[in-house]
């Protein structure tokens, strides 16, 4: 692995784990909080810290600088917001099978959660979304 990619993949995890937070603490705030059901609390937490992670991504963990045209911006939102939908898809599973159905421990589940979903995003980010584009 070459050393740009280790830097990327580190600084992405820093980021990653602040996202990662933000998910947890909404979630926490809106289900044992507020009291919640589980599906909405994972959908507004989810929301939170996509709010979150699309610009912490895009403007410190892969460095996009200068101006872009607005085609290019709107198309860089839709595909973050749509690719981290896919992923938030996957929260809500997991966590429906976790704590609605088997009663798990809802913070342990969350965090596993957070950690299958972070792996998918990177991915994302990476390879389609945050690409190094021509424009």
């Amino acid at each position: 692995m070459g050393l740009r990619i280790q830097k990327d993949f580190f600084i992405y995890c820093v980021f990653g784990a602040m996202a990662t937070a933000v998910n947890m603490l909404s979630y926490e705030l809106f289900y044992s909080s507020l009291k919640l059901p589980n599906t909405p609390a994972v959908i507004l937490a989810w929301f939170t810290a996509v709010t979150f992670a699309f610009f912490t991504n895009k403007y410190i963990v892969f460095r996009e600088k200068g101006r872009k045209s607005k085609h290019t911006i709107l198309s860089e939102l839709l595909y973050f917001y749509l690719c981290r939908a896919a992923s938030g898809l996957l929260d809500i599973i997991i966590m429906f099978i976790a704590v609605d159905l088997l009663s798990l421990n809802h913070t342990l589940w969350k965090f596993i959660s957070n950690l299958a979903m972070g792996l998918c995003n990177y991915i994302a980010g990476k390879l389609f979304i945050f690409a190094k584009s021509k424009d």
